[in-house]
């Protein structure tokens, strides 16, 4: 795939509006395709100043309901997308942790989110002992399967500006740890990703995600098996984000 991405996800991030205008305003479309998922509480003053042609979405939405509901602090797929928000995260590695999103939550999330129009970016990663068990494809694999059922919904042209369906590979145990998988194991585990996806007939970009900086995003842009990055904390520096944005472009 010759078409690249960079998503930065804030998330609790920054303390104030003010702050994540700054860096919303330093953004700057790019030959990549460029992405930001900031708090749903700074959503629609970013959406106010970004600069055409980035991306604008939603780190969760609720999956109780598509539209509206008696479900107190939830937001739905309709409201971001009313916002001005592209797309929506699902599955973040966060999200499955510390609120127990089970397969059937993140099912939901994803029909709701495609009802509404949002893209979705779909995270998915071991554990730090799924890896030393060698069990990162097993999981995976279990991981990807609830994506079967959206197949016919999910277009094989890739014309659009954010596709439909985007996979993040994020091993859990390098989100914010400073470590990372070697090169070698990332494009395997891409490799691999991209042949299950295609037993399912699904076609889709898959980026790579946990500790990306400006320091190791040149390496990874290289590579033929890596489509992009979703970026946690350097997306929060705008001088590391830039840089990353170039390796990509």
């Amino acid at each position: 795939m010759s078409q690249k991405y960079v998503i930065g996800n804030y998330k609790l991030n920054p303390a104030t509006q003010q702050d994540a205008l700054t860096l919303a305003q330093n953004l700057t479309p790019s030959a990549c395709v460029v992405g930001i998922a900031p708090s749903i509480l700074h959503l629609s003053a970013i959406k106010s100043v970004l600069a055409d042609g980035i991306a604008l979405g939603a780190q969760d939405i609720t999956h109780k309901s598509a539209d509206v509901g008696a479900f107190t602090g939830d937001v739905s797929a309709t409201q971001v997308k009313d916002m001005g928000a592209n797309f929506t995260l699902v599955g973040h590695s966060e999200r499955r942790q510390y609120h127990g999103e089970t397969d059937e939550i993140l099912s939901q999330k994803i029909a709701h989110a495609f009802h509404a129009g949002l893209s979705v970016v779909f995270c998915i990663g071991e554990t730090k002992d799924d890896y030393d068990q060698k069990r990162t494809q097993q999981v995976l694999s279990a991981q990807l399967e609830l994506l079967a059922p959206f197949a016919k919904q999910i277009p094989l042209d890739t014309d659009q500006t954010l596709p439909k369906l985007i996979i993040a590979y994020e091993p859990v145990w390098a989100i914010g740890t400073g470590l990372t998988p070697t090169l070698a194991e990332i494009e395997c585990v891409h490799n691999f990703i991209s042949e299950t996806l295609s037993t399912l007939q699904i076609f889709a970009p898959i980026l790579y995600g946990g500790s990306v900086n400006d320091q190791n995003a040149t390496s990874f842009a290289q590579s033929p098996l890596i489509d992009g990055a979703l970026v946690g904390g350097a997306s929060l520096k705008t001088d590391s984000f830039a840089a990353i944005i170039t390796a990509f472009s």
